[in-house]
């Protein structure tokens, strides 16, 4: 139902946009030729590119015409008068059908094959995303309906013809031709589907074959979040796809839409909290198919380094001296990579000399010195292992927490000497 729904509102959208336009290209049209191409309908299109029910050549379906005629003569009808010979019902039919299946109501389809006749270029088809999966097909009555009115207009101009075919019959068999045309069959197994049924068989059924499209799931994502794409292997039939966000942190990036091998790209908002699943769904004629994206709790980044200013203030060391009665180490966050600003860091130091000590601070500063007194050492000095507790937390409340000798951060340690 979701699909139907939402398919139904960009059909609605494109016949805005393609109905509204004139013809990009008109082309001169004699009272009997239909148009020779399909029209243009690039632009204001939700896929990327056009997508529009392919329609077999004049040709074909003059052919078929011509075997119909065959066909009802071996049944022992005989030629009456009809008004309209079998090339232009072969013509105007088809234009008719071919306006029908690519969105146009009865009326407008009418109208704007009846215009053809008159000079009058090829108007355009009513509605993109099209495909001969969810393609509508007019019933028999209104294609009757549309050669009562053909007949009425080769009347008024004078024409005359005789068919063993009778109008409601033709109407009804090329209209056939045409919808087993536009759903995947070629000329001569349409033909054959259509004899079997005036031979009192039932209806065959199309050629059309399911869309279906195979995608990789799960994605497995960070929790910092980016941008990804995915990439859909279409499988069977010709339609393309729709992408809709199922989860409020994915956004679907443009262009929405696509075809076989096309790449989908998203993006997913940093997680704030625990592991979580959202998915997308891609829509298109006939089916849906969800690609389940996975990802992690947030993984921040946090780095601090220690130095030793009597030493030197700019270069990071593992071990800071202690030489005389107020020596100062400086530890100095360089990396906080959180959802939002940083707007606290906790520091705290731990080491054995001359008793347990531990020193804190905790604050907005990024940087946390203290201060330590020289003793009895050995001349060489004596090493005192340290360990540092490093927590930032940011404006919404995430934190990360990181200790000195624990990958990647190395292990840390004052060395102490006599007091001279």
């Amino acid at each position: 139902m979701v699909f139907r729904r939402s398919f139904a509102t960009f059909l609605a959208v494109a016949c805005l946009s393609a109905c509204s336009r004139n013809p990009q290209e008109p082309h001169a049209a004699m009272p009997t030729s239909p148009s020779a191409v399909t029209p243009d309908t690039t632009g204001g299109s939700f896929v990327s590119r056009p997508a529009v029910i392919a329609f077999p050549p004049r040709p074909d379906g003059v052919a078929f015409r011509a075997e119909l005629e065959n066909k009802y003569l071996a049944m022992g009808r005989r030629p009456a008068a009809v008004i309209v010979d079998q090339e232009g019902e072969a013509t105007w039919v088809g234009e008719y059908y071919r306006y029908r299946v690519n969105g146009c109501d009865h009326d407008t389809a009418t109208q704007r094959a009846l215009a053809q006749i008159d000079g009058a270029p090829p108007g355009q088809i009513c509605a993109l995303l099209v495909f001969p999966e969810n393609a509508v097909y007019p019933p028999r009555d209104h294609v009757v309906d549309f050669r009562r009115q053909l007949g009425a207009k080769y009347q008024a101009m004078g024409r005359s013809a005789q068919s063993a075919v009778d109008p409601d019959g033709a109407a009804i068999w090329l209209g056939e031709y045409y919808r087993y045309r536009t759903s995947g069959c070629d000329a001569a197994t349409a033909t054959q589907k259509v004899m079997a049924q005036i031979d009192g068989q039932p209806s065959p059924a199309t050629c059309a074959v399911a869309c279906a499209y195979n995608l990789e799931t799960p994605a497995s994502l960070p929790g910092i979040g980016g941008n990804f794409t995915v990439q859909l292997l279409r499988t069977s039939g010709s339609c393309d796809w729709v992408a809709l966000s199922d989860t409020p942190w994915i956004t679907i990036n443009s262009p929405r839409a696509g075809t076989d091998r096309t790449l989908a790209s998203y993006t997913a908002a940093p997680n704030p909290g625990g592991p979580r699943t959202g998915t997308i769904s891609f829509v298109y004629a006939g089916g849906t198919s969800y690609l389940e994206v996975k990802q992690a709790s947030p993984s921040y980044v946090l780095a601090f380094l220690l130095y030793d200013p009597a030493v030197s203030p700019t270069a990071p060391t593992t071990e800071c001296r202690i030489r005389t009665a107020s020596t100062t180490c400086t530890l100095s966050a360089v990396t906080a990579q959180l959802p939002q600003a940083v707007v606290s860091y906790d520091w705290k130091v731990e080491y054995a000399y001359g008793g347990s000590k531990v020193k804190t601070q905790v604050g907005p500063l990024s940087t946390f010195s203290f201060a330590e007194a020289c003793g009895a050492s050995a001349p060489e000095g004596s090493p005192v292992a340290i360990r540092v507790t490093l927590k930032a937390t940011d404006a919404a409340g995430n934190s990360a927490t990181i200790y000195s000798g624990e990958s990647p951060q190395p292990a840390l340690q004052l060395r102490t000497f006599n007091c001279t």
